[in-house]
């Protein structure tokens, strides 16, 4: 990518903004910056880049004195060490002085051939860092025997388990906290510190104030248990913010074991209300775990490109995640998987391999069908809106959930 331009001088003490794509297979970025004249005897224009990557990490500056940028694991000293995340990424021109105009030239290569794959995680767990039975080691023995590649630790208002997190012997632990505040439950996965949701004097922070707060930090945010049931069952556990919980980063449409039908199936219902309505809210599962269970439940699986955190996050961002009770799946539209934008003239083939027998409802942005489903399923679907997607629910004859697909989109050509 090769991107030409001039900045003029009355553009000084401001900042320019642009954005570029990096593609999914990308695990080196190099950029190359150069800009004219850059002085004139001792007076200097001085243009600085600063990058950041689709999740809106801070990424690296490209100053003055730059010979090479390279994002990657073998990053140049001026860049963050890390295989660079797909998506739009935003390079900031920090205008610092202008004597002239100048002219500029970017060049950004992106190389690599990276491949996605699919790890089944538990967001929602609890250690004896709050009121869990375990450890957080035998917390990740244990849901390494049930199958799962990964956990966020989401003790109540406490991180004190992150330090446990750097020596496990079984699933790989990420950081994470559960914020217990009087109007209901947060997931905050990832951060780098605690998130307190009161402020110096105790008094409650605005739940805005407390998104930006994990945002800042690089972390996701989402509302858990919805709509549980509220005091005295269960002190601050329904949500009561005002604050839509289909507006945060993620919402978890499935709480708890495969029994509590009716509170889960509220917030499916209201998660693919949102989306109908041009909501973005991602839909993940989370056990809730306190002690060893050995009934099955709702994982969340993300289709990433590494166990590493980053990765992890960047699927739960943009939707790359499926929850299910019965293993993994092979969801396509037209080759595109869950998460993925699927261009399209008028018709699409949908296939789903390896089910059992199950009731496969297909939600599109405004209708639903119902299919008794044994072994594969494909089926093409005529499509007349401009913008449309399928969400893919599946249930056993108990009415218990065996699926939820998050979105694939749909653009009419």
């Amino acid at each position: 990518m090769i991107f030409e331009g001039e900045i003029k001088i009355d553009e000084c003490k401001t900042v320019k903004k642009l954005h570029f794509e990096v593609p999914h297979g990308a695990s080196k970025l190099t950029v190359s910056f150069e800009y004219s004249p850059t002085s004139l005897g001792p007076v200097q224009n001085h243009v600085n880049l600063l990058f950041y990557d689709s999740l809106g990490r801070f990424m690296g500056r490209y100053d003055r004195n730059t010979e090479s940028f390279v994002v990657g694991l073998d990053a140049t000293e001026s860049a963050v060490r890390t295989k660079p995340l797909p998506g739009t990424w935003t390079v900031f021109f920090e205008n610092h002085y202008l004597f002239s105009n100048v002219r500029y030239r970017l060049q950004i290569i992106c190389e690599g051939e990276e491949t996605f794959k699919t790890f089944k995680g538990e967001i929602h767990t609890h250690s004896r860092h709050s009121d869990g039975a375990l450890s957080v080691n035998e917390l990740s023995i244990f849901l390494k025997k049930k199958g799962f590649d990964f956990f966020f630790l989401t003790d109540h208002s406490n991180v004190s388990g992150w330090r446990d997190l750097e020596r496990l012997d079984g699933a790989v632990g990420f950081p994470g906290q559960e914020l217990n505040t009087f109007k209901g439950h947060a997931l905050v996965l990832g951060g780098k510190s605690f998130v307190d949701w009161k402020d110096e004097n105790g008094e409650e922070k605005s739940f805005h104030e407390i998104v930006r707060e994990a945002h800042c930090q690089g972390a996701l945010i989402g509302v858990a248990h919805p709509f549980a049931m509220g005091e005295p069952a269960c002190v601050g556990c329904r949500w009561t913010h005002n604050f839509d919980p289909f507006g945060a980063d993620f919402v978890e449409v499935w709480n708890a074991d495969l029994t509590r039908l009716e509170l889960n199936y509220e917030s499916i219902g209201g998660w693919i209300r949102s989306i109908r309505n041009g909501g973005k809210a991602v839909a993940v599962a989370g056990r809730d775990l306190h002690r060893p269970d050995e009934s099955n439940w709702m994982a969340t699986y993300v289709v990433a490109r590494g166990l590493e955190m980053s990765e992890v996050l960047w699927s739960m961002k943009f939707g790359r995640v499926y929850l299910s009770s019965m293993g993994e799946l092979d969801v396509s539209v037209l080759d595109k998987k869950v998460g993925e934008t699927v261009f399209h003239d008028g018709t699409v083939s949908l296939r789903i391999d390896g089910l059992s027998r199950v009731n496969l409802v297909v939600v599109t942005k405004k209708d639903a069908q119902s299919f008794d489903v044994s072994g594969g399923f494909e089926k093409k679907l005529q499509l007349d809106e401009k913008e449309d997607f399928l969400i893919l629910l599946a249930f056993d004859d108990r009415a218990r959930p065996l699926f939820l697909t998050n979105p694939i989109f749909l653009y009419k050509r």
